[in-house]
C-alpha cells in the first residue's frame, strides 16, 4: 500500500452509531461502580502503544520529507521516480548507447585533453551522418544523430546531437568481447582509422607499478618511434584473429609452473615478416619497482541482474529492450584459475596519427595481447621493449 493511500484510509477511521452507544453504555457502567476501575494490562497495550508510535513516525516522516518525499527520487534530468511505489530504485543508467556492434559511453574531458581534443564542438569539425541512436538504456539519447567527428580521424569518438548541442561519446566495447568472444586485431585498427603502418604516429609499452599507482603516474617503460620499428609491428598484430576460446582454455588449465598442461594442435599463424633490422630508437628504461598487478580479463556470465550496473560498465546485447537496460554482465574467477597467468601485464597503447589511441594488455606468461594468441617472432620482437 502506498503512503497516500495509508494516509488517506486512516483519516477516513469513524465510529458508526453502534459503536458509539456501546462506548456510552460502558462509560455509564463504569461510573455506576464506585471505587472500581478497569484494570491496566500492560501485555495488551504495550503492543498496542508500540503499533501507534510506528504508525505515527511513518506519517511525519512521510509529511516532513517535502511534496511527500519527491524530491528524494529525482535523477539527473529531474525526472521523479517517487509514483513508483519503490524507494530503493536502482538509479538510470545514461551516457551509454550501442550503434551496430560498438558499444559508446560518454568522454570525459580529461580524456579528451589527453587526446588533444577541442573543448568546443565546432558543426564545421561535424562530417558525415553514421546512423541514429536506436539501442540504448539512456531514453534521452534514443532517436539522436551520430557524426563523423573530423578532429578524431576515426569512428572511435564521435559526435551526438542531443536536443540542440552536440557531445562526444568515446568507443567502449564490441558486442562480441561482452559475448567472451572479440574482434579481430584489424577492426580495432580500422576503427581508430590505422589502415597502415603510416597511421600509426607511436607506440608505447606501460606498466603498471604499485609506485606509479601511488604517485599518479604513466611508467612508459619504452616507446616505439622508428617507422622501420612501427613498420614491423604493424606486420605482426595487424594479422592476429580472434584467440577467445584458447585463450579461455589457457587460463583454466594454467598452473604456477607456467605450464597450461594443454596438448593442442593449434598453431599460431606465421606471417611473412621481413628480418627485424634497425635500432630500438625511443626506448625509456622504468625505474619503477616491478609489477605485481594482477589484470581481470575473466569471462562475462550474464546474470540478469542490473543493479550492478554502473554508467562505466558495458552492457551485452541482450541488455538492451530498445528502452531500458534488462542484463549484465558480471566476472566470475574460473574454476582452477590461477593468478599468475595474467601476472604483470604490460599494456601496449597504440596511437594514430590524430593522438587518439586505444590499449592492449601483453600477457607475457601465456604469449597473449588481449585475447590474441601470439607466435614466437612476434613475441621475440616484443621482448626487445618489454624484459
Amino acid at each position: 500500500m502506498k503512503k497516500e493511500d495509508l494516509k488517506t484510509a486512516f483519516g477516513q477511521i469513524r465510529p458508526d452509531e453502534a459503536a458509539k452507544k456501546r462506548m456510552l453504555d460502558n462509560i455509564l457502567k463504569q461510573r455506576g461502580k464506585e471505587g472500581m476501575y478497569m484494570p491496566f494490562n500492560f501485555r495488551k497495550t504495550i503492543p498496542a502503544m508500540a503499533t501507534v508510535v510506528v504508525i505515527v513516525a511513518g506519517l511525519l516522516t512521510y509529511n516532513l520529507s517535502g511534496n511527500h518525499g519527491k524530491n528524494l527520487f529525482r535523477d539527473h534530468r529531474g525526472t521523479d521516480y517517487s509514483d513508483t511505489g519503490r524507494e530503493d530504485a536502482v538509479a538510470p543508467i545514461v551516457n551509454q548507447f550501442c550503434l551496430s556492434d560498438r558499444h559508446y559511453i560518454l568522454l570525459s574531458d580529461d580524456l579528451r585533453e589527453e587526446f588533444g581534443l577541442p573543448s568546443v564542438i565546432n558543426e564545421n569539425d561535424l562530417g558525415d551522418k553514421i546512423g541514429i541512436i536506436e539501442t540504448s538504456p539512456d531514453l534521452s539519447l534514443l532517436g539522436g544523430e551520430v557524426y563523423h567527428y573530423i578532429p578524431a580521424g576515426c569512428e572511435a569518438v564521435v559526435a551526438v546531437k542531443k536536443g540542440n548541442e552536440y557531445q562526444l561519446f568515446r568507443f567502449f566495447v564490441f558486442d562480441s568481447y561482452n559475448n567472451n568472444q572479440d574482434e579481430d586485431s584489424a577492426e580495432y585498427l580500422k576503427l581508430f582509422g590505422i589502415y597502415k603502418a603510416d597511421d600509426i604516429s607511436k607506440i608505447q609499452f606501460i606498466r603498471h607499478s604499485e609506485q606509479s599507482k601511488q604517485n599518479g603516474y604513466t611508467d612508459i617503460i619504452a616507446e616505439m618511434t622508428d617507422r622501420d620499428e612501427i613498420e614491423l609491428f604493424y606486420n605482426y598484430y595487424s594479422v592476429l584473429k580472434n584467440s577467445s576460446n584458447r585463450y579461455f582454455e589457457i587460463l583454466f588449465n594454467y598452473n604456477n609452473t607456467g605450464n597450461s598442461g594443454i596438448e593442442s594442435d593449434y598453431t599460431v599463424p606465421e606471417t611473412d615478416i621481413p628480418d627485424k633490422t634497425g635500432s630500438q630508437t625511443g626506448i625509456r628504461p622504468g625505474t619503477a619497482p616491478d609489477d605485481t598487478t594482477t589484470a581481470e580479463d575473466l569471462p562475462l556470465t550474464g546474470n540478469g541482474d542490473t543493479g550492478g550496473i554502473s554508467a562505466d560498465t558495458p552492457l551485452s546485447s541482450s541488455a538492451f529492450s530498445g528502452t531500458a537496460a534488462a542484463g549484465s554482465g558480471t566476472v566470475q574467477p574460473l574454476r582452477g584459475y590461477s593468478d599468475d597467468a595474467l601476472a604483470n601485464p604490460v599494456t601496449i597503447r597504440i596511437y594514430n596519427k590524430n593522438g587518439l589511441y586505444y590499449d592492449s594488455p601483453y600477457y607475457r606468461n601465456i604469449g597473449f595481447i588481449s585475447r590474441y594468441e601470439i607466435n614466437n617472432d612476434f613475441r621475440e620482437f616484443l621482448d626487445g621493449y618489454v624484459k
